[in-house]
């Protein structure tokens, strides 16, 4: 039963780390900017505005699937 309880709180650690990067990238793109520099690419406003939502689209459906599965 140990091993059950271990991946219940991995879980439920990665959904408290997903909710605080939608929190982050919700607030601005400063974030989707930082990371683009840190992967020296170069990217227009409408680039990342596209790829912020698709960031954003992402982890709510994997907090979504990942809650589903908590449930199960």
């Amino acid at each position: 039963m140990a091993r059950v309880h271990g991946k219940r709180e991995r879980q439920e650690g990665a959904i408290k780390r997903l909710e605080k990067t939608v929190a982050m990238h919700e607030a601005n793109a400063t974030l989707t900017k930082q990371i683009l520099e840190d992967k020296e690419l170069s990217k227009t406003s409408d680039e990342i505005e596209r790829l912020r939502k698709k960031k954003i689209d992402r982890a709510k459906a994997t907090i979504e699937n990942t809650k589903k599965k908590l449930k199960a």
